[in-house]
């Protein structure tokens, strides 16, 4: 008499285990999702995280620097600009060249002098042209 009981019994929990193992599917499915996101979020921010670090080791070792037209051309205009300063000078007193540059005196004799050292040209080489501004300055 026990036996259909029990038969029946076991039918019913397969059947739950059934159902249950049913319900269970759509939980390790979005599991299983997630698990797969997070890998790839992870490798995401791995590889930004690289690149982002590799821009910034550009930045610090300067390579973003002038490329050679550039420093060139860049070199040309300084020349050019000391050029213009020291005959600037030959007619004129730095204390007429520093509102012109936006700058101090005292800051316009230090360009000139800055000028004349980039352009090579030495106190000997021009001694007649500048002494003979600054003397009728200073009388």
């Amino acid at each position: 008499m026990a036996g259909p009981i029990h038969e029946a019994t076991d039918k019913l929990s397969k059947l739950e285990a059934a159902v249950a193992s049913r319900a269970q599917a759509p939980l390790k499915k979005i599991e299983r999702l997630e698990q797969t996101r997070d890998r790839r979020i992870k490798k995401i921010q791995e590889e930004y995280a690289a690149k982002i670090a590799e821009i910034q080791r550009e930045m610090e070792a300067g390579v973003e620097t002038l490329t050679p037209q550039e420093r060139e051309q860049e070199s040309s205009l300084l020349r050019e600009y000391a050029e213009a300063i020291v005959t600037f000078s030959r007619s004129a007193s730095a204390s007429e060249l520093a509102p012109l540059l936006g700058v101090s005196t005292r800051e316009a004799k230090k360009l000139i002098m800055q000028a004349k050292a980039d352009l090579g040209v030495t106190e000997s080489a021009a001694p007649s042209s500048d002494d003979k501004q600054t003397v009728p300055a200073a009388s």
